[in-house]
């Protein structure tokens, strides 16, 4: 914990190294989504000025495959960092799906019915960010098994039949569609667009969030954190 320069205390919420990995995989599936969807509709206007250098050289498509490269290669690392690190395991333990998950969900909807005078308090991670981290998990083995498939053809013909080929292409297709509304509808208006939050939630620039922010959002965790302090704060200190 450190000093914010408001004079309120600030939490450690992410580590440099978890910092790393959002900011690659948002570089990453930006550039899927635009090369992925410049692929699928190369008469749109905004894909035209790619078009200029595909002469002959097919740009859309390899840079396409390198940054889907390099998402999976970023999922292979945080799948060690999940499983080999503290604090991943810790991490990894804080988004498992719990039964306080459905009386949060059922408190919330109570709030914004207007049937509970407070909102929900939330643990490290709530529902909603666990529901988003989960179909990002399952989109992308979706994404890399199809992808894969797709671009890997002559192999995949092989072992499946080739109207497969279609079947691979539409689920490929909607599954990029649904996580690129699911960015921008969902995750946009959680980081930035909420009235509680804009212009951003400056918790991926520097990793730290306010006491009022983790008041806000994750009150349960606050609690836990502020009773381990003064636990420790009452142990006996040890004889020079």
């Amino acid at each position: 914990m450190n000093d914010a320069n408001n004079n309120n205390r600030a939490y450690l919420r992410w580590t440099r190294v978890e910092r790393y990995q959002h900011w690659i995989l948002a570089l990453s599936f930006t550039m899927l989504a635009i090369t992925g969807f410049a692929l699928k509709y190369p008469e749109a206007v905004w894909v035209q000025p790619l078009l200029v250098f595909e002469e002959n050289f097919a740009l859309r498509g390899w840079v396409h495959r390198i940054f889907a490269l390099v998402f999976v290669g970023l999922s292979i690392y945080h799948v060690g960092y999940l499983l080999f690190t503290p604090r991943g395991r810790m991490q990894l333990k804080a988004l498992a799906p719990r039964r306080q998950d459905f009386f949060d969900f059922k408190d919330n909807l109570r709030f914004l019915l207007g049937k509970r005078a407070t909102p929900a308090e939330f643990d490290r991670f709530s529902y909603m960010e666990k529901a988003e981290y989960w179909a990002l998990v399952w989109g992308t083995v979706v994404m890399a098994f199809t992808g894969f498939l797709l671009w890997f053809e002559n192999f995949a013909l092989r072992i499946f039949p080739f109207w497969m080929m279609e079947v691979f292409t539409v689920i490929h297709l909607y599954e990029a569609w649904l996580a690129t509304l699911a960015i921008f509808v969902w995750h946009f208006y959680a980081v930035i667009f909420n009235p509680e939050v804009y212009p951003l939630n400056q918790s991926m620039i520097d990793g730290y969030m306010s006491e009022s922010e983790m008041e806000r959002e994750h009150g349960r965790e606050l609690e836990r954190m502020r009773a381990n302090a003064e636990s420790e704060a009452t142990l006996p200190t040890q004889a020079q």
